[in-house]
């Protein structure tokens, strides 16, 4: 009876999740005439653009180092990433971080044409601050500020997705 019952509940869930749309976040549909792309003003070898260099070729854009002739252009107009005080304590010690994060960009396809307007997107990490732990604190800024240039890299994915 019990079996029976867990069995139409999750059939029954299972159905809920898939009529409203959810799904797992795949590859991005991107054009043909950005799967060859060089990044200007990012440097590809650290922070954000190296996260936008990952989630560009898990998605099959072949990401240059050089502009070659019939290559997309990603521009990196500002790649800013902020730590500001959420919180402070009763002691007038800082005890909560936000790190704010923002990209804008423009792409331009091989032929020099913009084919996407500037672009802005933003991404935001709190964290607590513990004065006791200074080097665990910086740690977790250091991994947090490596999500957010994920998060943001992803943001950028998602607008080259609608270029059709």
């Amino acid at each position: 009876m019990t079996r029976s019952l867990s069995n139409t509940f999750v059939t029954l869930l299972l159905l809920a999740v898939a009529g409203c749309g959810f799904h797992l976040r795949g590859s991005a549909d991107l054009p043909a005439n950005i799967k060859k792309m060089y990044i200007q003003g990012a440097d590809i070898k650290q922070d954000f653009g190296l996260a936008l260099k990952r989630a560009l070729s898990a998605n099959g854009v072949t990401v240059l180092t050089d502009y070659q002739q019939g290559s997309s252009v990603l521009t990196v107009l500002e790649n800013k990433t902020e730590r500001r005080v959420l919180s402070v304590g009763a002691d007038a010690k800082v005890s909560e971080y936000g790190l704010h994060g923002i990209v804008r960009f423009k792409v331009s396809d091989d032929k020099g044409q913009l084919i996407l307007d500037e672009q802005s997107v933003e991404a935001q990490r709190d964290y607590q601050f513990n004065q006791d732990q200074v080097l665990a604190s910086g740690n977790e800024e250091r991994a947090l500020r490596e999500q957010l240039n994920q998060q943001l890299a992803q943001s950028v994915l998602r607008r080259l997705s609608v270029l059709k």
